[in-house]
């Protein structure tokens, strides 16, 4: 499943004073801790991502780090979509050690700051210097809301969503109150061994189920496992994509997120965007049927991001009209997952949502959290509101009736027809 000038903090007055934000760290954790005097928290802020280049580039290299963070993600949501960035890097004692790209959103007359392009992102982290983070101290709410104030963040409240626990105990984040996000996410781990990823989850019924699909699609004809190797066939994978999902969220009731030229922007710019190791930013792939009646259609599309080892499924789609007892969705799953075991990746993570297919899938669940940090009085006062939303949309989906009733009360509003035009 896929939404500024610089200044400074502490007593540093102009751009002329500030620290370059592409500095490597000078001291050492055990320095910072001898340091006799208060440590100070100061933040920057750039609208250029090329001004945070080298430390971006340092810090999105750590494992840990989520790809939603990187270069690469955040270029193709602001390129793609035309999003201004708030880039900030944080500092403790003038040292660099975190570095978070932001988009500011209003809503409601709020203006709220959030990690750029988090409309579409699954998991994100931030970016935080692992190596030298034994030295920082725990941001207090009050100091790094008057940190990031100061540094010109013209935003209301800052909401850093869809962290793990792990994430969200590190500083910049350790201190923030923070409220479980509505939705987990799903993981299914992987070994090199194909047939022990599948004793994870019942490999044999998983098998048969391939086999079934396997069948019946040999029956019409036959099909194949492609991907969008060069850029023309990665376009066509996402446009197929961009005609079938509408159709599926509409049979549940459900708006298309995915709707708007700027989305499929977005998403084309991530497709065409070569990562560090020469692999697309968006790796698409598809069931295409090679013969019968519907040679060449593409029934099955999912959208990946690959970062060290942890591939995660940023969104697929079925046709529901050609083979629908074939299982396409379930068969394109099998394939990726086949797929990603043999090249020795760690994890395939479905992402964020609570979904069926995902829990038959996947033995593990990660509950994430969402931190906020007010940065006035208006964002003080909403701060409870924001929480609040989020505790009772979780609540709503952790209770089937009530999820039941939203969605029966969502899918009158979204197939409402529109009215007919009045007559001349």
């Amino acid at each position: 499943m896929l939404a500024s000038t610089s200044k400074t903090f502490a007593g540093v007055a102009s751009m002329a004073n500030t620290h370059d934000i592409t500095a490597p760290i000078a001291r050492t954790a055990a320095a910072r801790r001898a340091s006799p005097h208060q440590v100070r928290l100061t933040a920057t802020l750039t609208p250029d991502p090329d001004k945070a280049r080298t430390l971006w580039q340092r810090l999105e290299a750590a494992p840990e780090m989520s790809f939603h963070q990187s270069r690469a993600w955040v270029g193709a949501w602001s390129k793609g979509t035309g999003t201004p960035l708030a880039i900030l890097t944080l500092e403790q004692d003038g040292v660099p050690y975190s570095l978070l790209p932001l988009e500011i959103r209003r809503t409601g007359g709020l203006k709220i700051a959030q990690f750029a392009g988090t409309a579409f992102s699954n998991e994100n982290t931030g970016l935080i210097d692992l190596a030298g983070l034994e030295g920082v101290a725990p941001a207090s709410p009050a100091d790094l809301a008057a940190a990031l104030a100061q540094a010109g963040l013209d935003a209301d409240i800052v909401l850093f969503d869809k962290m793990t626990p792990e994430t969200a105990a590190r500083p910049p984040f350790s201190a923030l109150p923070r409220v479980y996000h509505q939705n987990p996410s799903f993981q299914l781990p992987l070994s090199t061994d194909f047939n022990a990823v599948l004793a994870q989850i019942n490999g044999k019924r998983r098998r048969k189920k391939f086999r079934v699909s396997d069948r019946r699609l040999e029956a019409i004809g036959g099909y194949r496992h492609i991907t969008g190797d060069d850029n023309a066939q990665a376009l066509r994978l996402l446009d197929v994509f961009l005609a079938q999902k509408p159709v599926r969220l509409a049979s549940q009731g459900l708006p298309n997120v995915f709707a708007g030229r700027d989305v499929r922007a977005f998403l084309a710019e991530l497709a065409t965007t070569r990562t560090a190791d020469g692999r697309p930013g968006l790796e698409l792939h598809g069931i295409e049927l090679v013969g019968g009646d519907h040679a060449g259609a593409i029934i099955a599309v999912a959208g990946l991001t690959i970062k060290d080892r942890h591939v995660t499924c940023q969104f697929g789609s079925i046709d529901e009209t050609i083979a629908p007892d074939a299982s396409a969705g379930e068969l394109l799953f099998y394939k990726m997952i086949e797929r990603a075991s043999a090249a020795g990746h760690a994890v395939f993570d479905f992402g964020v949502g609570d979904q069926l297919y995902k829990r038959s899938w996947c033995p593990q669940r990660t509950e994430l959290v969402d931190c906020y940090a007010p940065l006035n009085l208006r964002g003080r006062l909403a701060a409870p509101l924001i929480s609040g939303v989020i505790r009772l949309k979780r609540t709503i989906k952790a209770s089937p009736a009530l999820h039941r009733a939203v969605a029966w009360l969502r899918g009158l509003l979204v197939r409402k027809p529109a009215p007919a035009p009045e007559a001349d």
